[in-house]
């Protein structure tokens, strides 16, 4: 049965989405529920000449975002379990930490190719790969309004069984093609990006990385998160958030502490 904007009092052409109280465990109404069943399966992305996988990688390597590294980390194996090895070990013992705050450190995360999906709390923008548009409203436990056609997307620590009221600066995003997303929006806690893999459990375990550009040399572990990882063909959702915390080292041979930092990443939440 279509539901009911009220807003404006007409019929929705979108599925019904009931969140269950659980990001994950969502409860989709019929007749949409073999659109969605089929949507767990969706195709990747068909990417235009300027987000083909190959120049994808190089302007994200040309704009610094990891540095030279990125091309290794996201695509090749690595013994070491370097972040963001699709077809790593399941440990992080090699990260590339990037500056974040003076009490943060960002362990980067890249990615080998463009999301489904990615929600953007500083731009206020939900980027949606149209053709995965039903798996990704799942995903998000979002409503789309049929009035204005924003997306209202619960953000981390939210009820999923409290409805979003309109007007809800803070939770409505405007969709807009995953063709305009660029790897160089950088990310803000809370964000979330929807890519294709398997919700794998990695060990988070480093000594004495330095910092990318210099500031101080860090350790941390051994941490259990979850992130995206592997070769899948199901979309699987991340957020940008803390994973715990690390020490600072003052000096290159890290035999003295500087006090605690904390570690932002992209990892799955909770389900």
């Amino acid at each position: 049965m279509p539901r009911s904007d009220g807003e404006s009092g007409s019929e929705s052409e979108w599925p019904i989405i009931l969140p269950a109280g659980n990001r994950g465990s969502t409860v989709v109404d019929v007749p949409t529920r073999q659109a969605v069943e089929s949507a767990t399966h969706v195709q990747r992305p068909l990417m235009t000449k300027r987000y083909d996988r190959r120049s994808f990688l190089c302007r994200a390597t040309a704009m610094g975002i990891v540095g030279p590294t990125l091309p290794f980390l996201a695509c090749s194996p690595d013994p070491g379990g370097g972040v963001g090895d699709p077809a790593g070990d399941d440990f992080i013992t090699r990260p590339v930490l990037l500056p974040w705050s003076d009490d943060a450190v960002h362990i980067s995360a890249p990615m080998a190719e463009l999301p489904l999906a990615y929600v953007s709390r500083a731009a206020q923008r939900v980027f949606v790969d149209r053709e995965s548009r039903v798996a990704i409203n799942v995903l998000l436990a979002a409503h789309i309004s049929v009035s204005s056609g924003l997306w209202r997307i619960p953000l981390l620590g939210d009820d999923l069984k409290v409805p979003i009221p309109a007007d809800d600066a803070v939770r409505e995003f405007e969709e807009t093609d995953i063709g305009a997303w660029s790897p160089d929006l950088a990310p803000t806690k809370g964000d979330f990006r929807i890519r294709f893999g398997r919700r794998t459990t990695v060990t988070v375990d480093f000594d004495c990385t330095p910092l990318s550009g210099g500031g101080g040399w860090y350790s941390a572990g051994p941490l259990q998160i979850a992130q995206c990882r592997g070769i899948g063909e199901d979309p699987c959702l991340e957020a940008f958030m803390n994973v715990g915390s690390g020490t600072r080292h003052p000096r290159r041979y890290c035999a003295e502490s500087e006090g605690e930092v904390e570690l932002v990443t992209w990892a799955c939440p909770d389900p």
